[in-house]
């Protein structure tokens, strides 16, 4: 029998933080919120002004819902034009802030993302966390109170967004928290025009520096592009924007592996001395023992010679290719009484099914623990000798005798 051991995952994947971040190919879906002064566009030249090439597409009509663009021929044919590296879904200013179970919003969120993926595994779907309206939504207010002010409003897109993220394993990108930042600490930068809703200049170079912090993971401090803002301004933009996005990258959800990490999802084996790992991934895979052997297949056995510890290296690289890396230990035990477990002429033997502790006194008690800490308690009586039913696995026992003392071991249950 044999015990994994994972020691650590590390990962060495295509996106990670260069000096210049990699060239990207962005399709923003949404309506006058993102066509407004043209934020694709701006994205573009910013990134442009920090060494990076990112070309864009998009599908904004005034208006549009989640709902509306997930039954558009014309979204559809656009997701499906071109391997995307990210889709960015910006919902209608209002329904975003809603409860979920008064609007299709999450529901068509998910079938947005499953057209992404269909279209391309590679395509990386981003929520756009918009701003609540300036004073408030007038025209909601009385049925949903918070929605009265803008404070509940951004709280409730806050939450909506974060919620349709993590259910489809998406990246947020956190306008919305940029806004509320800047409102607070300058509130004398002026983020809406004249309709309390939709974004100034200042407005969407801000969307524009967290778009790009939040699709590169790096800050966009210093970047000469200025989206005709004044120096000073644009500098408090892109501070506040790379704060809000760098320092709280988990609840982002940036933190999601490119594609299928290398870690394992199980392992079997046949016999002591074999194990076979299982791993999901339809890209390549390279594994090593620290034997010396290796193999390319996406499950593969292993046989030993010897009992011990072993290490092993899995090397995945997925079909976008990015590529991650996990390396662990893994016991092989043989079978039987294990080495440690005769003690004062007490001996905890394991047979097919069931454990046997012989040699302890009346009264002595035995605790057996499975590798989850569940533990099962037994009083020995009369001759010593006690049986104890097991399922197959690595059990630790220990032996509380009547004297005081305490014995412990391991063995493994066939």
């Amino acid at each position: 029998m044999k015990r994994y051991r994972p020691l650590f995952f590390s990962g060495a994947l295509a996106m990670g933080l260069l000096a210049h971040a990699q060239p990207a190919s962005v399709l923003f879906v949404g309506n006058s919120y993102t066509g407004t002064n043209n934020l694709p566009g701006m994205v573009s030249q910013l990134a442009a002004s920090l060494g990076t090439t990112v070309s864009t597409g998009m599908v904004t009509p005034g208006g549009y819902t989640f709902l509306q663009h997930s039954t558009s021929p014309t979204t559809l044919s656009t997701i499906a034009s071109q391997q995307w590296d990210y889709v960015v879904l910006q919902e209608q200013s209002q329904l975003g802030a809603l409860p979920p179970d008064y609007n299709a919003t999450a529901a068509s969120a998910t079938v947005l993302v499953d057209s992404i993926r269909a279209a391309s595994e590679c395509s990386r779907p981003v929520f756009y966390m918009t701003w609540g309206r300036q004073n408030g939504d007038a025209q909601f207010c009385p049925s949903f109170p918070y929605m009265c002010t803008y404070e509940g409003m951004q709280q409730a897109l806050r939450e909506n967004y974060l919620a349709m993220a993590e259910d489809n394993d998406a990246y947020t990108a956190p306008v919305g928290m940029a806004w509320k930042q800047v409102r607070d600490t300058h509130p004398g930068l002026q983020l809406y025009v004249g309709d309390g809703s939709h974004p100034s200049v200042q407005g969407t170079y801000l969307a524009a520096c967290v778009f790009y912090c939040t699709l590169f993971q790096q800050p966009c401090t210093g970047a000469s592009y200025t989206g005709m803002l004044s120096a000073d301004t644009a500098a408090i933009l892109q501070g506040i924007a790379s704060a809000t996005v760098l320092d709280s990258m988990a609840l982002w959800n940036l933190d999601l592996p490119e594609g299928i990490g290398a870690a394992i999802t199980g392992s079997t084996s046949s016999a002591w001395n074999t194990v076979t790992f299982h791993h999901s991934g339809t890209g390549t895979h390279l594994w090593t023992c620290s034997d010396g052997q290796t193999s390319t297949d996406a499950n593969p056995t292993f046989t030993v010679d010897t009992p011990g510890t072993y290490t092993f290296t899995h090397t995945y690289t997925d079909p976008c290719g990015n590529t991650d890396t996990a390396t662990w230990t893994y016991d092989f035990i043989v079978s039987g009484i294990d080495p440690g477990a005769i003690q004062d002429g007490i001996t905890v033997t394991a047979t097919e099914g069931t454990i046997v502790l012989r040699g302890a006194a009346g009264g002595d008690t035995l605790t057996i623990y499975d590798l989850a800490g569940r533990a099962v308690i037994a009083v020995v009586r009369g001759n010593g000798t006690l049986t104890v039913p097991s399922s197959p696995g690595v059990r630790i026992w220990s032996l509380h005798r009547s004297n005081g003392e305490r014995i412990s071991g391991r063995v493994v249950v066939q």
